[in-house]
């Protein structure tokens, strides 16, 4: 089940890349992209931030240290190092980088939100709870309905359903609803016996996120179960039609096939 990190936006334009060495400023000072410039490190972290963007975790990795080596003890970059490393699902080292970021800044929300992502990837429930409660005390934090959703997968994974629940309800019925709140609270309507809820749930996802299509086709599925075949093959036609390549869709004509 998926959990929610914070990515810190290195912001700035990148300099194009050029087959012949960089010349100097205007001003005799060397260009940017220059060990012997102090903005180096900027300019690294600035390439690391696109290639995670990107996806390319190791070539951003290699940037991050990069930086690191040039200009040390800067706290922003041990957390995008550690985010590397999470998306690479290195979660040892991802922790290592956090705790340094938090060494240098305890205060740092960002890094404290995905050590305890971390946490939750390794199963140390606990742990991610004392994060993701430490990081809600921060009022301001712009991703604090994803960390309710993260809260609330730590205390799913104990089996604290009711505790889950609120969390969950928070990070759905939230100014910025997370999509996968509503999964989870289907599932544990499902588990009461609650299916007409269940359904609700669903088709409130299905609005709120017409892209996903993860929502008409949980909702299929569950109105098969209801025995309300047409309706279901009505969400799950639609889960074809709007990418018919996708597993999505495999799993939907499986369902068809089968009624």
């Amino acid at each position: 089940m998926r959990q929610f990190f914070a990515v810190l936006a290195i912001l700035g334009t990148l300099a194009c890349s050029s087959s012949s060495p960089p010349s100097p400023s205007a001003s005799g000072k060397p260009a940017a992209d220059q060990p012997s410039n102090p903005l180096y490190a900027f300019t690294l972290m600035r390439q690391g931030s696109v290639l995670l963007q990107q996806g390319r975790y190791e070539d951003a990795l290699k940037r991050f240290q990069e930086a690191d080596a040039h200009s040390p003890g800067n706290a922003t970059v041990h957390n995008m190092i550690g985010l590397c490393y999470l998306k690479m699902e290195s979660y040892e080292n991802a922790l290592k980088a956090f705790d340094k970021a938090l060494e240098l800044i305890p205060s740092f929300t960002d890094a404290r939100n995905n050590r305890g992502a971390t946490y939750l990837a390794l199963k140390k429930y606990q742990l991610a709870e004392v994060d993701f409660v430490a990081v809600l005390a921060d009022t301001t934090y712009p991703h604090r309905w994803e960390v309710y959703y993260n809260l609330g997968m730590s205390y799913l994974e104990r089996r604290q359903t009711g505790a889950a629940e609120e969390n969950f309800r928070r990070a759905a019925f939230a100014p910025t609803p997370v999509f996968e709140a509503y999964l989870r609270l289907a599932d544990i309507a499902q588990q009461r016996g609650e299916i007409s809820g269940a359904i609700d749930l669903l088709e409130e996802a299905r609005l709120k996120f017409p892209e996903r299509l993860e929502a008409p086709l949980e909702l299929g599925r569950l109105l098969m179960r209801a025995g309300r075949v047409e309706e279901a093959r009505t969400q799950l036609q639609h889960v074809i039609d709007a990418d018919p390549g996708s597993t999505f869709a495999d799993q939907a004509r499986q369902l068809l096939e089968g009624h």
